[in-house]
Order: C-alpha cells, then structure tokens, then sequence
C-alpha cells in the first residue's frame, strides 16, 4: 500500500480528513504520515508536538499502521456522535 491507496481507503470508509494529513505539512490535532529522512513516520500532531511517533523503513508498513490507527479510533469517522447533547 501507498499514500495514494491509503487516501482512497480513508475516503471510502469515510474518515473525516481534518482528522488526519498525509501531505508534509503537519496538521495540528491530526494524525500523520510523513517521511522524514528516509523513514516513514506516523504520529499524532498537537499544538506542534509529535506524540505517539512510529517510523518504519516502508511506505506500505507506515500506511498499514496508519489505516489500523484510524480504524481504532471511532472518532475519526464523519458519522460520529459525541454523545453529548447541547
């Protein structure tokens, strides 16, 4: 897998893209993938702080981790509902 492929399956299980960046523009409160010296880097952007970072030698292993780290989370998906009313 590859960026492009991993952007078309975040579309098509229809993850809301401000949860998420996969351009070499760090995104705040969004996870992200980038390459950075030659690895492949996941990490989750807050306040310009990289937290939870994983880097791998692949682009296909960084975007497997990646794509499982969006499934496991319920509030990256467009339909999701806090719960909380106002």
């Amino acid at each position: 897998m590859n960026k492009d492929d991993l952007q078309r399956k975040l579309v098509e299980e229809k993850f809301n893209p401000r949860s998420y960046s996969l351009e070499d523009k760090q995104k705040d409160e969004a996870l992200c993938l980038r390459c950075e010296n030659g690895k492949w880097c996941v990490f989750y952007s807050e306040k310009g702080l990289q937290t939870g970072k994983e880097c791998f030698d692949d682009e296909s292993s960084a975007c497997e981790f990646f794509l499982d780290e969006m499934r496991s989370d319920p509030t990256t998906k467009n339909d999701w509902k806090s719960g909380f009313s106002m």
